[in-house]
Parts: structure tokens; sequence; C-alpha cells
């Protein structure tokens, strides 16, 4: 079952120290053959895994992507709209073109499943949009 991953959730499964770094391993593993990274994300993890672990995390997360660990969605152009109408839905949480994106996505691709570790932007939506957080 395809599961679409939030920046948080990936960033923790590379860093052992994060909180959340022996869930987000559970769950790739897991859900493995699944994992679907929205291209809005991928600037997100490479930031903070450049400024936080440095360039061999960095390449660890590129290669993941270059074979095929992960499957990239990204949001057309056409969708745009619909991720600035989710943004100014939700105005009060301050959700930012990436939440949106992912949530629209989401909505897209029929994936209902969000790994997060971010719950004060994604309980939300997710009661808006009727999705399932995890882990």
């Amino acid at each position: 079952m395809a599961i679409l991953l939030d920046t948080g959730i990936i960033y923790a499964y590379y860093d052992r120290a994060d909180d959340w770094h022996a869930r987000a391993t559970k769950l790739m593993r897991e859900e493995a053959g699944g994992l679907i990274v929205p291209a809005p994300v991928i600037p997100e993890v490479d930031h903070l895994l450049g400024h936080r672990l440095g360039a061999k995390a960095r390449h660890a997360f590129y290669a993941g992507l270059a074979d095929g660990s992960y499957a990239i969605a990204d949001v057309p152009h056409d969708r745009y709209d619909a991720v600035s109408a989710l943004d100014r839905q939700l105005g009060d949480l301050n959700l930012g073109f990436v939440h949106a994106a992912v949530a629209v996505l989401a909505g897209l691709s029929g994936v209902k499943r969000i790994a997060t570790t971010d719950r004060r932007h994604f309980e939300p939506i997710a009661s808006v949009l009727k999705l399932e957080l995890v882990p």
C-alpha cells in the first residue's frame, strides 16, 4: 500500500538521534516499495540533512531517490491553485506550500496515508480531507 512521506519522517529516518528515528525506520522498512516522496519535500529534506547531518546523509538520501527506493510525485501546474486554496482555507495554521502540496497530492493520487512527524499541521488537514496519519 502506498504512503506519502512528509519532510520530518524522512529526516528522522536518516538521523539516529531524532526522537522519531525508530518509528521512521520501522515505517520505511514495512512500507518499502510504496514510499512516495512529494517533489516539494525534497529541497526541505536536502536542506535539513545537509545543515544538521552533513553531506554523507544528503548523499544517502540522494541514493534512495536515484535507486528507486522512493517514488517521486509532483504537483501538476494546474493544481497549484488547489495548493493555494488549501493554504487559505486553513490560514490559521500557516501551512505553507510544502504541507499544502502534500495534502493536494494525497487528493490527486488517492493515497490517503501520510507519514509525518508534524501533527500540528497535519491533524487539521487529515480531519478536513479524511486522511490517515502514520506512524
